[in-house]
């Protein structure tokens, strides 16, 4: 009898939401809220019907607290709105030199980047083909007429700055993976694969190499394995610096692991690759490999060089959407710069925050909103469910709109969402960005409800006491809610 009653203090709240065929979505709002796991958090969520402008539930909607990834909702948005669906950043060649009759190029080439994220990125090769863009290149060089360099072969990423990642970022994450900024120049997705060996739980891993190779890397690490089945090592390590340090755990018993962490100087090691591929080809450079960031007081006008040819990256569309579904930091944050690129005729996380807030100013409040990146790492970011919910019903407006609702994750079926709702109301009519750091949840994007109605909401969380998955279960009954509005 005790169990029963139990049973029914939990289970009426919730069933109350949907008594008697109505949805309130306020109550479920409230319920989430007042949530024991949230007696300590802080949260903000707000829920908007699109089609009649009205406001259907909210708690401490313009309260801006940190967001994770639902920031990419910003850079995504505004990157098709400013730069179109088509628009594809391009990587330009150029000589110094002239070239003889022998097909040798008499002076150096120069690879100027134009802030291009797709090149040689997984999200858009297979496995293997990552670096079949070196092809192309060395084809384009023959077509016209260049089949040797008696000079140097420079990168150049000085378009967009060299800050190395954005204010903000935190130590432990910008070794990683997923903590690689954006410049002029990116390259394999920035990322550094080191390959580790692993014998019995407790010994030291022995490092075997990286991919692709870095000349000088200086590696120190104290990972171990251990008996686990996942990677639960981290990297440490700044922009432009090869000091690279590990630590933590990788499962026992393994031949070859792989770890991922971030290329530290895409510029350089850009040039080192491609004179390394041409070397192998039989091309013959007579100079070194560089990066323009070491000569800056050489650099010359590019009007004064040869435009020798252009390689173009993936469109705007096709980035936006990788970026949404998988959450790619990196895309985010060259979508930035390139949104700043495009405004101010520099790329750089700077002057792309202040062309997002320029294009957003007529559908948002800009009070009480405070962006530090384009991808959501920054634990600065300041955002409101509010911001949110502006931001989104600006789009809708749009032409873009179903553009951009098709780049977003889909609750239950797939994306960073596949997991969320399934097999509940809530499952293919939840179209979202998500947003994870530690002590953070979010979510924000477009509800279409099983009555036929166009909703967007937000909800952010910040340090609530239970785990992740904990407090995603919670928001779903206000997901559920929202979907059966």
């Amino acid at each position: 009898m005790l169990k029963y009653i139990l049973f029914l203090f939990i289970i009426l709240p919730s069933l109350s939401i949907y008594m008697c065929g109505q949805v309130n979505l306020q109550q479920s709002v409230d319920y989430f809220i007042s949530d024991p796991v949230n007696k300590n958090a802080s949260i903000t969520i707000q829920i908007i019907d699109l089609d009649n402008d009205s406001i259907l539930a909210q708690g401490n909607e313009f309260t801006s607290l940190m967001c994770a990834s639902t920031a990419k909702l910003f850079s995504t948005s505004c990157a098709l709105k400013l730069l179109g669906n088509d628009y594809q950043a391009e990587t330009r060649f150029y000589m110094d030199g002239f070239v003889d009759s022998s097909g040798t190029l008499q002076g150096d080439l120069w690879i100027r980047g134009g802030g291009d994220v797709s090149l040689g990125s997984k999200y858009f090769n297979q496995e293997g083909g990552e670096f079949d863009f070196m092809n192309h290149w060395l084809d384009s060089l023959k077509a016209h007429g260049i089949h040797r360099i008696n000079g140097r072969l420079i990168a150049d990423a000085s378009e967009f700055g060299y800050a190395g990642v954005p204010d903000g970022w935190d130590w432990s994450d910008m070794g990683n993976y997923y903590g690689v900024g954006a410049s002029g120049i990116n390259y394999f997705d920035n990322t550094l694969k080191y390959y580790f060996s692993t014998g019995k739980p407790g010994e030291k891993v022995q490092f075997l190499g990286t991919l692709p190779e870095i000349p000088d890397l200086f590696f120190q690490h104290g990972i171990e394995a251990a008996n686990i089945r996942k990677d639960y090592s981290y990297i440490y390590g700044s922009p432009f610096s090869n000091v690279r340090f590990g630590r933590g755990s990788l499962p026992a018993y393994k031949d070859s692991f792989c770890v991922k962490g971030s290329i530290p100087d895409p510029e350089m090691q850009l040039a080192i690759d491609v004179k390394s591929y041409l070397l192998d080809t039989g091309f013959v450079i007579s100079g070194d490999a560089i990066a323009n960031r070491f000569l800056l007081t050489e650099h010359p006008s590019y009007d004064s060089l040869g435009f020798v040819f252009s390689y173009k990256g993936k469109s705007i569309i096709d980035i936006v959407n990788k970026t949404n579904l998988y959450s790619v930091n990196l895309f985010a944050e060259g979508l930035l710069n390139l949104v700043g690129y495009k405004f101010f005729g520099f790329g750089s996380t700077k002057s792309g925050i202040s062309a997002v807030y320029k294009l957003i100013k007529n559908d948002v409040n800009l009070s009480g909103l405070s962006l530090k990146d384009g991808s959501g790492l920054s634990r600065k970011n300041a955002v409101s469910a509010s911001h949110f919910c502006q931001l989104l019903k600006g789009i809708y407006e749009t032409r873009m709109y179903e553009d951009f609702k098709g780049s977003l994750s889909v609750a239950g079926v797939k994306g960073t969402l596949k997991n969320v709702c399934r097999k509940q109301k809530g499952a293919n009519r939840i179209y979202a960005k998500s947003g994870t750091l530690s002590n953070v949840k979010a979510y924000s994007g477009y509800v279409e409800t099983q009555n036929g109605k166009n909703l967007a909401f937000a909800v952010i969380a910040n340090n609530f006491n239970c785990s992740k998955s904990q407090i995603v279960k919670k928001m779903e009954l206000v997901f559920n809610a929202m979907a059966s509005y």
